[in-house]
């Protein structure tokens, strides 16, 4: 008997992985629905920053119910939430290996979001995004490393669906039972549902996102916050809140964790619980507590949340300003956006150029954010410049849930236009020093120094001037060091013109061409002394890229430019009964020099617009021969450094009127896409 047993448990071994192995092939074609919510579920209503405060009445409401509980329609932690941890996903998420992949299924996302303005020539197929698209899309993904809690306490609530089907599909179904146990989500190491976690994650410094949850955050108290989530329980509605939680350490909120409430509880007291999703936590582990939840003292307006007994608590009050709610509908697109994006977008794009049409545009704003740990402050340099600097800053908290002192970010209003912002950087002494990145987003650009190194209760002091032609970045070392490397990317810059391109061979043909491109710079290779200043700096008025430093020796840098140009034709071929014919020709180039001199109390510059190809009237075949023979010297000239009235703040590289006084042709190593 034993053996008979033995051998049935073996067949049934056998069929199960037999199954799952063809099961494997179906659900691979079972994935379109996860790509489908990526691109956001659509909604016909997009909300404003306005939010409404419910009243007390609703804690005799939930009095009413039995035991006191009400919970969110239909949603069931063991079947609607991951059986993965936020660590264990980003564990999974492999961005050096699918990087083409990311970017692939990301520029889709962004489209969506922020129009095909992020696009080269802005055109929605084949999307070739801008290098300020390109860079500030990287830097949402660097920021993963950090926790992807909010994408995943968002994404159990975009792919819950009461009343509308069955809670699964009946093939994840048979995966829970040939597994023998709920894994809702399929598995971690899946691409789609990790592409549709992440777009939900990168959403939460979006406009109009983050800026209705900041008006909660500001003007909610603990118990008001209470009633908000009650609100929906009660009503029954089908647009539900995730929850931001957040230490508050030297004034400052740190540590951000995203939760999804999904059950409040009336206890004793004046005592509310609200049940919660943690996506360090999967449920069903022996090492993940049960029953996580928020305490709400409604008698004393103040909440506390203590997943662990060991770790780190969370709690605040009427003063803290630590907790906030982020409503489902928030994050979704309009329905027509998921199959034709326009150009301007249903979201506000922080990095696309200014709008030709201001009267209807929203207002530029400048966002400054650290990747990595650290004590982050912005503040104008010099107050006396302009009283329109002390306009009001929004800080945006950073919610990735793995306990990380990642600073906010700040998003800074138009009137900073053209003033120079110092930024302070300080190393944590609880942290192991590693590389950071301070990225800052423009009208039209990003720009970043990359590879900062905080030690433990060390400052560094940063300058930048966002202005509306370019950004300006100095660097001030604090002991001799080789700077960090300094990038600014630009978004296209488009033209339209029209030729006669007719030949023997064709007879009458006229080409309408339209011509975009966009560039991106990145400056390293110096080592700096200690006080001393490095400045990079794009002026797009004049296609220009400066850089210079202060130290009275001689300096060599190396420069790294990338260049993006698309070239669309629209060529009619005869003129009483024409053909039309439409052509694209796409290009990438990167190219790097290094040991590019520059003398002291002098300053550098390169024409990049000059750099790229001019297609001017030339046949498609001769183009193409002729990005195929490119080669790329670059043209370094030089300018006298005007004095700064300073010896500290920002280096500012002001162009002279002029003819230079020198240049130099430098060859690079060019590598072609």
């Amino acid at each position: 008997m034993a053996k008979l047993m033995m051998r049935q448990n073996r067949i049934l071994r056998r069929v199960r992985w037999l199954a799952l192995g063809l099961l494997a092939v179906f659900v691979l074609g079972q994935l379109s629905p996860y790509a489908a919510l990526g691109a956001a579920t659509p909604s016909s209503n997009r909300p404003g920053a306005e939010v409404v405060i419910p009243t007390i009445d609703l804690l005799a409401q939930l009095h009413q119910h039995p035991g006191g509980t009400v919970s969110l329609a239909e949603f069931y932690p063991t079947v609607n939430t991951f059986q993965f941890s936020n660590q264990e996903l980003i564990d999974a998420i492999d961005l050096d290996r699918h990087a083409q992949d990311w970017e692939e299924v990301l520029t889709g996302q962004m489209q969506r979001l922020f129009g095909t303005q992020v696009c080269i020539a802005q055109d929605g197929r084949n999307c070739l995004l801008t290098a300020a698209a390109h860079d500030w899309l990287n830097t949402q993904l660097g920021r993963l490393d950090q926790g992807i809690s909010e994408g995943m306490a968002a994404a159990v609530l975009d792919l819950w669906q009461p009343r509308s089907q069955p809670r699964l599909p009946w093939w994840q179904q048979l995966i829970n039972f040939l597994l023998g146990r709920t894994v809702f989500g399929l598995a971690r190491t899946l691409f789609d549902l990790q592409a549709f976690i992440a777009n939900l994650f990168l959403m939460q410094g979006v406009t109009e996102v983050f800026q209705p949850t900041q008006v909660i955050r500001d003007t909610f108290t603990p118990t008001q916050i209470l009633l908000s989530i009650l609100n929906v329980f009660l009503t029954g509605s089908l647009d539900p809140f995730t929850m931001g939680v957040y230490r508050t350490i030297q004034g400052a909120l740190t540590e951000g964790h995203a939760l999804t409430p999904y059950q409040v509880e009336e206890r004793e007291n004046g005592k509310y619980w609200v049940y919660v999703y943690d996506s360090n936590y999967p449920l069903g582990r022996p090492t993940s507590p049960t029953d996580l939840h928020i305490e709400f003292d409604t008698t004393t307006d103040t909440w506390t949340y203590q997943p662990t007994a060991n770790g780190p608590t969370f709690q605040g009050d009427t003063q803290s300003k630590n907790l906030d709610l982020t409503q489902l509908s928030w994050r979704q697109l309009p329905a027509e956006t998921d199959t034709a994006p326009t150009v301007q977008g249903a979201f506000s794009c922080p990095f696309c150029g200014l709008d030709p049409e201001p009267e209807t545009a929203p207002a530029p704003t400048i966002d400054i954010t650290l990747i990595g740990e650290g004590q982050l402050s912005v503040m104008p340099y010099d107050l006396s410049l302009d009283p329109a600097v002390k306009a009001p800053v929004d800080l945006v908290p950073f919610k990735g849930g793995l306990n990380r002192d990642v600073p906010a970010s700040y998003h800074l209003p138009a009137e900073s236009l053209n003033q120079p912002l110092q930024v302070t950087l300080t190393g944590i002494p609880t942290v192991q020093p590693q590389p950071t990145t301070l990225h800052l987003t423009g009208p039209g650009y990003t720009a970043s120094f990359a590879g900062l190194r905080l030690p433990a209760d060390q400052s560094l002091s940063l300058y930048v001037v966002p202005t509306t032609t370019g950004p300006e970045l100095t660097f001030v070392a604090n002991r001799t060091t080789a700077i960090p490397q300094m990038s600014i990317h630009l978004s296209d810059d488009t033209r339209v013109y029209q030729f006669d391109s007719s030949t023997p061979e064709t007879g009458f043909s006229r080409t309408e061409r339209q011509v975009s491109k966009s560039s991106g710079f990145d400056l390293s290779g110096l080592t700096l002394p200690a006080g001393q200043r490095v400045a990079l700096s794009a002026k797009g008025d004049r296609k220009r890229l400066y850089f210079a430093d202060d130290n009275p020796a001689d300096s060599r840098y190396t420069l790294s430019v990338t260049n993006r140009i698309v070239i669309k034709d629209h060529i009619q071929l005869g003129e009483q009964q024409p053909d039309w014919i439409n052509y694209t020709l796409t290009y990438d180039e990167q190219m790097r020099v290094r040991n590019i001199q520059v003398e002291g109390q002098t300053q550098a510059f390169f024409d990049y617009d000059p750099a790229f190809i001019d297609p001017s009237d030339r046949p498609r075949q001769e183009l193409l021969a002729i990005f195929e023979q490119r080669d790329f010297p670059v043209t370094i000239a030089y300018e006298p450094l005007t004095p700064n009235p300073a010896d500290s703040g920002p280096l500012r590289l002001e162009p002279t009127t002029t003819a230079p006084i020198n240049q130099r042709i430098f060859q690079g190593t060019l590598r072609k896409g």
